[in-house]
């Protein structure tokens, strides 16, 4: 079985909590990405994807250039151990509805992001449709 560290991501991006989401919009769109990890002093604290800033920014305030990603962040935080295998953080995912998970190491240290993506070229048809299935079917939010 393969390890979550063998297809992880290893560039991981962090931002404040104060970051304003003006500007956590313009790092996804010059990185081409849609999911940021928000640290403060070295300690997660939550999440921030693109459909946060628009179900949560866009559609409850008026001016985003102010607020900051504390404010329409996801505070629950999943995430998965880079020895768990892809199989086991999949069924995971489907359970509590995420594409993506911060990856830690045995330190506690954040050492990777996986997503959904990274693991449906390594898993079977069936476990893809079933992850995929719980994930789209579920959408929702936490804050």
């Amino acid at each position: 079985m393969m390890n979550v560290k063998e297809i992880m991501n290893t560039e991981v991006k962090a931002i404040s909590p104060s970051t304003l989401v003006r500007e956590a919009a313009q790092i996804m769109r010059d990185q081409d990405i849609g999911f940021l990890l928000i640290a403060d002093e070295n300690t997660l604290v939550g999440t921030i994807t693109d459909r946060d800033i628009v179900t949560r920014g866009v559609s409850q305030v008026n001016d985003l250039s102010e607020i900051s990603v504390d404010e329409v962040m996801t505070v629950k935080v999943l995430a998965c151990h880079e020895e768990n295998t892809i199989e086991e953080v999949a069924t995971l995912m489907n359970e509590e509805q995420v594409q993506r998970m911060p990856v830690f190491n045995d330190e506690n240290n954040l050492v990777g992001v996986v997503s959904i993506g990274d693991m449906a070229q390594h898993l079977n048809s069936v476990q893809v449709g079933q992850a995929l299935k719980g994930i789209k079917e579920g959408v929702h939010t936490t804050h």
